[in-house]
């Protein structure tokens, strides 16, 4: 059916106008926590719960109009940290990923898309999980390459753009050439993301509606994962935050070869 009320419209298939507002905020504000309690991955949980009733090609733009002015920022604040030499090939290899990635989203099979991203999700979480084990192991340049268009694909398709991220971690003189190197590469890949988005007609009247309804949840879901980060050790949020991104690839991938939705 055709939903419209007030300056809120879209075509969505059996679900209100209130239902779409308390999925988009509270999938926010769970993402949020994450956000707060990890410093990044707020997508990996965002989407899958989204995703249970709402297409990606609604979630991504939704998302990156969050992400963006925060990345600016932080960006900003670590200018004088980002390695360019390290970062370089990893950005133009993101950003050729980027293009396909988009054309996928906006004509890609829903459930299909779906799909992939359980799988995506699973693979991150056990990567997560196994990089302690390789930590000091870096990647030849063509694996650095695969990996990051991989990685431009993904953010395209689904905005969550973290396949990059082991490399980085491992070339990076320390923490916070990390986050500096990290936060450059989400800002470049973000600007140029919203610029096709913009060009294919992905941002719509409703995906504007649903980012002033995600302010207030991230907002609020930062603040909480701050705080239930200073009562949690490293290694228990650590792990709790892997298995919740293994549980929500699962749940989504299930969802989406069953009922193929």
């Amino acid at each position: 059916m055709f939903v419209k009320r007030g300056f809120l419209s879209i075509w969505v298939e059996g679900i209100s106008v209130e239902e779409i507002i308390a999925i988009v905020f509270l999938s926010q504000l769970a993402g949020f926590v994450i956000k707060g309690l990890a410093g990044f991955g707020n997508p990996l949980l965002t989407n899958p719960l989204m995703a249970m009733r709402l297409d990606n090609v609604v979630i991504t733009p939704t998302n990156i109009l969050l992400d963006l002015p925060v990345n600016a920022w932080i960006s900003w604040r670590t200018r004088h940290s980002f390695q360019i030499r390290q970062v370089l090939p990893v950005l133009i290899a993101i950003l050729l990923g980027i293009v396909p990635g988009t054309l996928l989203l906006k004509l890609g099979t829903p459930w299909i898309i779906k799909a992939l991203l359980g799988v995506f999700i699973i693979g991150l979480g056990v990567e997560m999980l196994l990089r302690g084990r390789t930590r000091g192991i870096t990647p030849r340049s063509w694996l650095r390459n695969l990996l990051s268009f991989a990685s431009g694909v993904m953010s395209g398709l689904f905005g969550i753009n973290m396949l990059f991220l082991a490399y980085i971690e491992r070339v990076s003189a320390d923490r916070e050439a990390f986050r500096g190197s990290i936060c450059f590469i989400f800002l470049i890949e973000n600007a140029f993301r919203a610029v096709t988005y913009f060009a294919n007609d992905i941002f719509t009247e409703f995906t504007l509606t649903l980012t002033a309804v995600s302010i207030p949840a991230a907002i609020l879901g930062v603040w909480i994962g701050t705080m239930i980060d200073r009562r949690m050790g490293e290694r228990a949020s650590k792990r709790f935050i892997i298995f919740i991104f293994i549980l929500g690839g699962l749940s989504i991938l299930i969802k989406s070869l069953i009922f193929r939705a």
